[in-house]
């Protein structure tokens, strides 16, 4: 394990590459975030997703995403692999609410605890929704698609607005699989929605795991959505650099921050998995948003997830 216990200010990013080289292999990297002062009365909720993955084919294709140890002023945030699969490097993306909101609410589905249905339309000292744990009892293999049925806390007065990020993956390599990976949330209703993971033709999963984050669709000064390489051109047309825009539908009074996390993948199992997800020149109207990848990977397509938060000072 390598691990920075010196905390930073909370900026809602964090990647390896802040505590060690893509080099320096470990299986966890971690360091501490700090909150801003006297932000929080006790531990906030936090949860996060994958914006950039850099592993090796050469083993299974691993990454896990945890936020713990929280309380009112700090908390940890790692991200790890396990057994023989190779993370060069990884970054995530984070949003944090207080503990007692009841108009944003996050929530976490994992293969590897969570029950299984049929995958078709039909907290607190404080560790995250995001926190998952590898489990040895996870099949060789899951179902190409599994689902869970959400119930909120509390119902809403409408169907939500609900974005979903990937927060830990567990494929096999080689050449045989590609890297199949797409989470998203349907038959959205005020009380719950259906959570979906899933992978397809000739990709399989062994687990993965997502967190949601859901909020009241005319909540002011917060917009949501999904972009997708798809958006812009066909998955047969791969490239390194993909970019799009996204038009925002609700006005601004100010620049919103934007974060964006992993939503899907489809990467070719022939090279390393590498994917990267950017958001730039963010105005009052939208952003500009880049999927991309380097060295020999492939990536016929992949998508992203995003939250506007525009709140006047």
């Amino acid at each position: 394990m390598v691990h920075i216990a010196k905390a930073r200010l909370d900026d809602g990013h964090f990647s390896t590459e802040e505590v060690r080289r893509s080099a320096k292999l470990a299986l966890t990297t971690s360091r501490i975030i700090a909150f801003q002062k006297d932000q929080y009365d006790e531990p906030p909720n936090i949860a996060a997703g994958f914006d950039s993955l850099n592993i090796s084919c050469e083993g299974p294709i691993r990454a896990n995403l945890i936020a713990n140890e929280i309380t009112a002023d700090t908390f940890r945030i790692a991200i790890e692999t396990w057994g023989d699969a190779t993370l060069y490097s990884a970054s995530t993306t984070w949003i944090e609410h207080k503990a007692n909101a009841k108009q944003c609410i996050f929530g976490q589905y994992d293969t590897s605890i969570d029950k299984q249905i049929p995958a078709k339309p039909a907290p607190s000292t404080k560790s995250s929704p995001v926190k998952t744990k590898t489990s040895k009892k996870t099949p060789a293999s899951l179902p190409q698609k599994c689902a869970k049925s959400i119930t909120f806390p509390q119902p809403f007065t409408e169907p939500p607005s609900v974005i979903c990020w990937l927060n830990r993956l567990d494929l096999p390599s080689g050449r045989e699989n590609d890297y199949k990976l797409r989470a998203f949330p349907d038959t959205i209703s005020p009380a719950g929605f259906t959570a979906h993971l899933n992978t397809w033709d000739n990709g399989t999963m062994s687990g993965a795991a997502m967190c949601w984050i859901a909020f009241p669709s005319s909540k002011r000064h917060v917009d949501s959505g999904r972009f997708s390489t798809n958006d812009v051109r066909k998955r047969t047309q791969p490239r390194e650099r993909t970019m799009g825009r996204v038009v925002f539908r609700k006005k601004f009074e100010v620049v919103p921050t934007v974060l964006a996390a992993l939503n899907a993948v489809d990467v070719a199992g022939n090279a390393d998995l590498r994917v990267r997800v950017r958001v730039e020149e963010v105005s009052k109207e939208g952003f500009r948003w880049y999927l991309e990848t380097w060295g020999d990977s492939t990536v016929y397509s992949a998508g992203a997830s995003w939250i506007a938060l525009g709140f006047p000072e």
